[in-house]
This record gives structure tokens, C-alpha cells and sequence, in this order.
């Protein structure tokens, strides 16, 4: 596939992912020793297509793309309305996103 129609595809997940108050980057993670995969760690290492949990995160995905690009999604900001404050995820265990909800205190 193109390199073009990668950039549109990333180009349009991201502005979904904006709109569902998500957060998205992304950036090269290649290695010689790996071609075409994305090296994440010396120990987490993806093929092209493949999307998992982020096994160094609460609630993060990672979805490998072509030739060591790799697009991260996170569950974004949320901030509550004052007295009330975010805790912690509610449920790390649930896959991405529905991993995001977190527990809400308030005074």
C-alpha cells in the first residue's frame, strides 16, 4: 500500500479519535534487526496489522503499521467539574477503550 494512503488513514483515525476525546501519536519505532515490524522494547515486537493492549499501560493501545510506524491511542483528558476529580481506571483489565472509565470523587 501507498505511503499516501496510510497518511489518509491515519489522518482520518486521528480526527475520530479527537472528536471521542482520545489521544493519538505516533512515531518510527524500526530496528535492523526486525525489518518492517515495530520494535517497541527489545521485548514487544509487532507485525505490521497487528493492535494490542499496551502491556506497559493502564489503558493504551498500540497498532503497528507499515515498515516500524506505530500509532499509539490513549484515553485522552477529562477533566470534571471542580470539586470533583478523576482517580484511577476503573477496570485496567477491559480491553481498549473501554478500559477509560475512571472512578470520579468529589468533596
Amino acid at each position: 500500500m501507498s505511503a499516501s494512503f496510510w497518511l489518509l488513514s491515519i489522518t482520518l483515525l486521528s480526527s475520530l479519535l479527537i472528536a471521542a476525546k482520545a489521544a493519538e501519536w505516533q512515531g518510527l519505532y524500526s530496528h535492523p534487526d526486525h525489518p518492517g515490524k515495530c520494535t517497541i522494547s527489545p521485548k514487544l515486537i509487532l507485525d505490521p496489522g497487528v493492535s494490542i493492549k499496551d502491556p506497559t499501560h493502564d489503558c493504551r493501545q498500540i497498532v503497528c503499521g507499515m515498515n516500524g510506524w506505530a500509532v499509539f491511542h490513549s484515553c485522552g483528558v477529562s477533566i470534571p467539574h471542580p470539586p470533583c476529580r478523576n482517580g484511577d481506571y476503573m477496570d485496567p483489565e477491559l480491553p481498549y477503550p473501554e478500559c477509560c472509565t475512571r472512578t470520579l470523587f468529589c468533596n
